[in-house]
């Protein structure tokens, strides 16, 4: 090869333009773009969320999405991505395993849930991967999660796969749901990603329900960006058709031990809604007992205040009943103990507290009522159930007493039950007791 000095050589170039005209800013400017395939109340539809940026804004670095009331999802029948498979996944980030990942996926199809696609690069036309969302377990402290998995494979590039779990709490009073990334990648095996286009899609088959409230609601994504600013982004959202949804659920009441005036039975409340058609879930619920049964004040033991409640930390002697909510979201129903808790009201709450696959609070206020007791639901979760059944404790642990025989006359009691579509639906189920008639005493022959 020749031998030589070296010669210096130098150029120069000047940058005036951004890629939108002017010079790129850095501001954390989001859009977000979501809603329902099929915005019907209370159907299964495809949902889908987008978040873009202009090319030169400030990068995403995380997002927390919190869709509207009512949005929820059907989990029963779908397993989940294990944390030995989403481990498996994140062995395969490193450069040359992108393939690896799509040849042979690491979580198993039956927990697919939707896909994710992103958008990366700067310029007019950003590339797109794809990859799968699937249902996982427990993550960071909420119930459920879900993970994305993401090859990131270009034509003859392969960087490995990316992983993201997004951790879903669901509110206990509200069933509103909020869902955080882990942090969004910034540089993957030494290339800037420069996300500008994310979209989730959750489109299995019967997965996501509509709410059957049609009240104008919000769907919002907080998003973080690369330099630690944070923004808001947000959308209307709102679904049709309440009206044609039907509404009637049926209560039965039962009283079980002594029957005679003074004595304390246990009672036994089922509310059961319609299988079959479409129906709007529950709003508001109400029901007033007769004038049979007064509230015994005397075996008001024991109340949990609002801070042993939120620390989970009742004293047993609290706990007055127990109850079980069934959903047709979930595989099994929901159980737990029902509190006496502290109240801005005169009398405590009655508190169910229902734990399962996910934990739900159920709040009623008590009351006097026409010179009866009443029991008021003034706010619940707008989803599916299919049966709730309330047990409360009788004998000396007793919340009621009778106030006379109740086997002397029919006794009714007053159910109100609103739904999240304003149809109101009242009825006058009977107080059941055993009030079995005694044989007669067989005459003595001589």
């Amino acid at each position: 090869t020749p031998q030589g000095p070296s010669v210096p050589a130098a150029d120069s170039f000047e940058i005036n333009a951004g890629p939108q005209g002017g010079c790129p800013n850095g501001a954390l400017e989001p859009k977000l773009d979501a809603g329902l395939a099929n915005p019907t109340a209370g159907t299964y539809s495809p949902f889908s969320i987008r978040l873009t940026r202009e090319d030169g804004t400030q990068e995403f670095a995380g997002l927390t999405t919190t869709p509207p009331l009512g949005f929820t999802a059907r989990l029963a029948g779908i397993p989940y991505c294990s944390d030995q498979a989403i481990a498996q996944a994140r062995g395969r980030e490193h450069p040359g395993a992108g393939r690896q990942e799509i040849d042979s996926p690491s979580c198993p199809a039956a927990s697919e849930v939707g896909t994710v696609t992103a958008g990366a690069g700067a310029g007019p036309s950003p590339f797109y991967v794809s990859g799968k969302l699937y249902l996982a377990g427990p993550y960071k402290g909420a119930p459920l999660s879900l993970v994305a998995i993401i090859p990131a494979v270009a034509g003859p590039f392969d960087l490995g796969t990316v992983v993201n779990r997004v951790a879903s709490y669901v509110d206990p009073e509200t069933a509103q749901i909020k869902a955080v990334t882990d942090p969004l990648p910034q540089i993957l095996s030494g290339i800037p990603v420069d996300t500008r286009d994310l979209r989730v899609d959750l489109n299995r088959q019967n997965f996501a329900l509509a709410p059957t409230s049609c009240e104008p609601k919000t769907l919002a994504a907080d998003v973080q960006g690369a330099s630690g600013q944070s923004a808001t982004a947000s959308q209307r959202f709102q679904v049709g058709g309440c009206s044609q949804l039907k509404f009637k659920p049926e209560v039965s009441l039962t009283l079980k031990g002594g029957v005679k005036r003074s004595k304390h039975p246990a009672l036994r409340a089922v509310v059961t809604y319609p299988q079959k058609g479409r129906y709007a879930n529950t709003a508001k619920a109400s029901v007033a007992l007769p004038h049979s049964e007064f509230l015994e004040q005397s075996h008001i033991r024991t109340i949990c205040t609002r801070v042993q409640f939120a620390a989970e930390a009742c004293p047993k002697g609290a706990i007055y009943g127990k109850a079980r909510a069934f959903t047709p979201l979930l595989e099994k129903p929901l159980e737990g103990p029902v509190y006496l808790r502290s109240s801005s009201n005169p009398l405590p709450d009655l508190v169910l507290d229902l734990r399962g696959q996910i934990n739900v609070v159920s709040v009623a206020r008590i009351d006097s009522h026409n010179g009866g007791i009443r029991t008021r639901f003034e706010a619940v979760p707008d989803a599916p159930l299919s049966k709730v059944v309330l047990e409360m404790q009788g004998g000396k642990k007793g919340l009621l007493v009778n106030s006379r025989n109740i086997c002397k006359q029919v006794n009714k009691a007053t159910a109100k039950f609103t739904g999240q579509n304003g149809k109101l639906s009242e009825s006058r189920p009977v107080l059941k007791a055993d009030c079995k008639k005694p044989k007669p005493k067989k005459k003595k022959h001589r």
